[in-house]
């Protein structure tokens, strides 16, 4: 080491000698190749894909979305129903319900008389369907179905009923009533006299039954049939009594088998008018 450089005198005869460098300003910028190469194509193969997929999961959750929330709903909406559908039927059941009492006047009704039938129940017929037969000799009268015919007795004894045409003393006779001279030699009761009456008046040979009936008005009489000659049983004759006469009684005939209901639905409408 020479003195001068100990002591920090520079030659200046070397000033010249050390190298020089380029002072570098603060606004110094790198070249390009030296920084990060950023993408700026934004169609990269890689994000379009992911994209894709990305707008796929969103339809299928938006369609996913689209079919169950209706059937959601509707599964609410028939709850909601049911629970409402049986609290209406619980306020209606605790509720009592009074019916009203119409006030307009009621239609009158025509006037029924009660009728029988073959098992003796009795059923009910309008009044304004039969008519009445009365016979003013004997005092009594006897209802009979409007449509059919009636045609007294010459003699105004009584008269016979038909359905198909006027009654005639030789054809045509269905039912027929009227009053018939007693054949008593010993002075039975009308009770008594009932169970001989068809032997002593028309031959028959025995009592085959006999049963009591009551007509609507009250009166009591003898529903009889008989054993003919030939072992056959007659068609019923019903028998009533006449006030105050013991000579005759009121005898009502069957004459066809088939008007047995019709029969017994006159026997019920008989009457003593006086």
């Amino acid at each position: 080491m020479t003195l001068a450089s100990k002591f920090g005198i520079v030659d200046v005869s070397m000033e010249n000698q050390l190298p020089t460098f380029p002072v570098q300003s603060q606004n110094y910028i790198a070249p390009n190749s030296l920084l990060p190469q950023i993408d700026q194509n934004p169609q990269n193969p890689q994000n379009k894909s992911s994209n894709n997929k990305a707008r796929i999961v969103t339809v299928i959750l938006v369609i996913l979305l689209l079919i169950t929330l209706p059937i959601m709903f509707y599964f609410l909406v028939k709850q909601s129903g049911g629970q409402k559908s049986a609290k209406l039927a619980k306020d209606m059941n605790s509720i009592n319900i009074t019916p009203s009492v119409p006030t307009d006047t009621p239609t009158p009704m025509p006037t029924e008389v009660p009728i029988a039938t073959n098992s003796g129940n009795l059923i009910a017929t309008p009044a304004a369907t039969w008519k009445t037969y009365t016979n003013t000799q004997y005092a009594f009268s006897i209802q009979y179905p409007a449509t059919w015919y009636n045609s007294e007795f010459t003699d105004k004894t009584g008269s016979a009923f038909a359905s198909t045409g006027i009654p005639t003393a030789t054809a045509a006779q269905e039912i027929k009533i009227g009053a018939i001279a007693k054949v008593d030699k010993e002075n039975l009761t009308f009770a008594d006299y009932v169970k001989v009456a068809g032997i002593n008046e028309f031959g028959y040979t025995k009592l085959a039954s006999a049963k009591p009936i009551t007509t609507t008005s009250g009166i009591t009489g003898y529903e009889i049939t008989w054993t003919a000659q030939d072992a056959s049983e007659s068609l019923p004759i019903t028998y009533f009594e006449i006030p105050n006469n013991t000579k005759a009684t009121i005898e009502i005939f069957l004459e066809k088998a088939a008007d047995l209901d019709t029969y017994n639905q006159m026997l019920l409408s008989f009457k003593v008018t006086q």
